[in-house]
């Protein structure tokens, strides 16, 4: 599969172990959004276990959910984790996108950069039929974000999706 991933700014890419600390700093100097949807505690063991299990996984093995790193090329430092998953639904696969950055790093577009190139690789390389993502109704600028990629809204679930017991 071609990674890493390079956008102009970025480079999408698995964690190796020199990431860790870098993504210590973003977890734990999180904003409320960040800090709701981490996979993993912002405490280093957990955090080296959740990243370590990802690191393994393959796109070629439609994963449930793969994470990948966002890296800064100029400065070679990890500022946020995006990511994607694969439904089967017959003979199309469906995909699902998400992205998370350290909080001051955001408003910078990296975001969208980022969900940008992971969307070129889910269709072109991946092959995948649709791609979709989800937030929280209140998260605003997710829902802008999805809007500039050029998604629409379809659909509001009601009690559909817990983050941390709400």
């Amino acid at each position: 599969m071609p990674f890493p991933i390079e956008t102009a700014r970025l480079i999408l890419r698995k964690y190796n172990d020199r990431d860790l600390m870098d993504i210590m700093e973003y977890s734990t100097s999180s904003d409320f959004w960040l800090s709701r949807n981490l996979d993993w505690h912002p405490q280093e063991e957990d955090a080296k276990k959740y990243w370590e299990t990802q690191r393994d996984l393959r796109f070629e093995d439609d994963p449930q959910w793969l994470s990948l790193v966002i890296e800064l090329k100029d400065q070679r430092k990890v500022i946020g984790n995006t990511g994607l998953g694969v439904i089967k639904s017959g003979e199309c696969k469906q995909g699902t996108i998400g992205w998370l950055l350290g909080s001051v790093y955001q408003g910078k577009g990296y975001a969208t950069e980022a969900a940008r190139g992971l969307l070129s690789f889910g269709f072109k390389e991946m092959k995948l039929h649709r791609i979709s993502a989800r937030t929280g109704l209140d998260n605003t600028r997710s829902w802008r974000l999805m809007e500039r990629l050029g998604m629409r809204r379809e659909a509001h679930f009601r009690q559909s999706h817990r983050v941390k017991g709400e």
